[in-house]
């Protein structure tokens, strides 16, 4: 009699399983890889975070190195990851802070709280942005990792080999000697741009290799990039208005920087301090053909002696090398 009146759930359960069955096979999916892909584009176009991609690596274990993935191959996405994030920041808690007796004052007499000044652009993006430069001053490089991998990111550990003595808690830049460039009108050699990846510090000494954990990566890091000694730098502060200088010149070359899940365009200058320019200048820029047609406004976020880096503020279209730089009106 009881397992009669039982049945009934008992199939009820037979039809439910099936179902947490495919809801789960749902949260994986199969991802044929295309010409030029890697692992840091996938994430970044399936999960909309390309530090996830140690964690497709996890999935597919029959890759055993992730910079070497292949156009046709089939790869399983856990799109759970991207599910899974979701809800934990639906469900964050509101964070109360308590109030110093300054705040407090501040808060209830707001004409007396000094007023914050915000930088022209967020650190991750000054830092990230590179310049021009004629050579990189390096003090060693990555040679490896623990796990065999050449592709790094955030919280990997990484074998270096540096020049002089190092401690456990020193810092360091990690640098890419990008693109040469040459001015597109003199056709001189500038330079190369000098790519910004990411942060290392070193983090312990074992069997005789020199261990750094990335503490920030940007991009892609791989085995060969260098290291130079870290110096904090914050980008600039700068009160509005900003200036407007009469500066004649010439975008020499252009990237597109993907960070923070965000796409910003970045250009390089002929034009540095010793033309007058400072942080925080807005800029118009021309594309040159039959007629001078402004493209774009600009503003300079980094400079050096001969050069600067400004990031696009808006545009009517791409705005790249060859283009003219000029006032502002």
């Amino acid at each position: 009699m009881l397992i009669r009146k039982l049945l009934p759930f008992f199939m009820a359960g037979l039809l439910i399983l099936p179902a947490f069955a495919f809801s789960e096979m749902q949260e994986i999916k199969d991802y044929k890889v295309k010409g030029g892909d890697t692992l840091w584009d996938i994430s970044n176009k399936e999960l909309q975070d390309p530090f996830l991609w140690p964690k497709v690596w996890k999935e597919n274990p029959e890759i055993k190195n992730p910079d070497r993935i292949y156009p046709d191959q089939s790869i399983r996405i856990p799109l759970y990851l991207l599910q899974k994030e979701g809800k934990e920041e639906a469900i964050q808690e509101p964070v109360i802070e308590e109030k110093t007796a300054e705040q407090a004052i501040a808060a209830a007499s707001p004409e007396l709280a000094p007023v914050k000044i915000n930088p022209i652009v967020y650190r991750n993006i000054y830092l990230a942005s590179g310049y021009i430069s004629d050579f990189i001053s390096s003090r060693g490089k990555i040679t490896g990792s623990p796990e065999g991998r050449n592709l790094f990111g955030n919280d990997d550990l990484v074998y270096v080999k540096t020049e002089g003595t190092v401690n456990v808690g020193d810092k360091f830049y990690i640098l890419r000697k990008g693109q040469k460039v040459f001015h597109p009108v003199t056709k001189q050699e500038m330079g190369h741009i000098t790519e910004v990846l990411g942060i290392a510090e070193i983090s312990k000494f074992e069997y005789g290799e020199t261990i750094a954990r990335i503490l920030v990566s940007f991009q892609e890091i791989e085995t060969a990039d260098l290291l130079d000694t870290y110096s904090a730098m914050e980008p600039p502060v700068v009160i509005k208005p900003f200036r407007k200088p009469n500066v004649e010149g010439y975008v020499v070359a252009s990237k597109n920087l993907r960070i923070m899940n965000s796409s910003y365009n970045i250009v390089y200058l002929d034009k540095g301090e010793k033309d007058g320019l400072q942080a925080g200048d807005v800029l118009k820029t021309l594309s040159v053909g039959t007629h001078r047609v402004p493209n774009g406004t600009l503003q300079i976020i980094s400079l050096k002696n001969n050069t600067s880096t400004a990031v696009i503020l808006s545009s009517t279209d791409a705005v790249t090398a060859g283009n003219q730089v000029t006032q502002l009106e």
